[in-house]
């Protein structure tokens, strides 16, 4: 149950005792793949740092970093339609610490999605310069022009987005990992989405889809750290 104090500012509760407390939820089979997702994206992150590379660098390249460029180009697109990108807005649109973020997409055929619009927004995952996840988020509709869905058909989507097979390979990997372990913040922040939407909708703000002064409706604050004791101290 999302509690009322998230509502309007779109954050969830933070800290090891609300990771706890969430985790504490789900089945044991579910946090037992939790954690082997996790070990996964710990490996992958290790296996580019002995190369002396992260996850921003493997997607950037060698060419200079510039502000809200796309990298890739054209974005990195699976054979199934699933894509993502990593930008980052002018340093002080970031949230501390943060490097930039990725975009994860699902693919949408929904006959009613407009025929530019085949694709629903994920979630935002916001990285340090370390490559390592800060927080997950959702945002407006206007921001991606996406073929909006409510939080429930997200995170259905969610669960079929598969990115291995998307260039560069081994971020594409990594993202596939760091979203199914995070996987039940993801689902937090797709519901507390709708929430916002709903309390702001009911305080009279109209036409909030297309209201460029909101851009994120939803975030939560992430760590692997919290993740993994929290999953060790539920028996994962």
């Amino acid at each position: 149950m999302i509690q009322s104090a998230s509502l309007l500012s779109g954050h969830a509760p933070r800290g090891r005792r609300h990771t706890v407390e969430l985790l504490r939820k789900l089945p044991l089979q579910e946090r037992s793949d939790l954690y082997a997702s996790g070990l996964k994206a710990l490996e992958s992150t290790q296996s580019l740092l002995q190369q002396g590379k992260t996850v921003i660098s493997e997607i950037i390249g060698p060419s200079a970093y510039v502000e809200w460029e796309h990298y890739p180009k054209r974005d990195a697109k699976s054979r199934t339609g699933a894509l993502f990108y990593y930008h980052a807005h002018a340093a002080a649109q970031r949230m501390p610490a943060e490097h930039g973020h990725f975009h994860v997409f699902a693919p949408n055929n929904r006959a009613e999605c407009p025929s530019d619009q085949r694709y629903t927004h994920i979630a935002g995952l916001s990285v340090d310069a370390r490559g390592m996840p800060l927080r997950v988020f959702t945002t407006n509709q206007w921001v991606t022009a996406e073929c909006w869905e409510d939080a429930e058909r997200v995170c259905a989507l969610a669960r079929q987005t598969a990115l291995k097979d998307a260039k560069p390979h081994r971020v594409g990997q990594w993202l596939d990992a760091v979203f199914a372990f995070f996987r039940p913040q993801i689902d937090l922040v797709a519901h507390l989405r709708d929430a916002r939407i709903k309390a702001l909708q009911e305080r009279g703000r109209r036409h909030l889809f297309e209201d460029r002064r909101t851009h994120i409706l939803s975030q939560c604050r992430i760590d692997f750290s919290t993740q993994i004791l929290a999953l060790e101290e539920l028996g994962a």
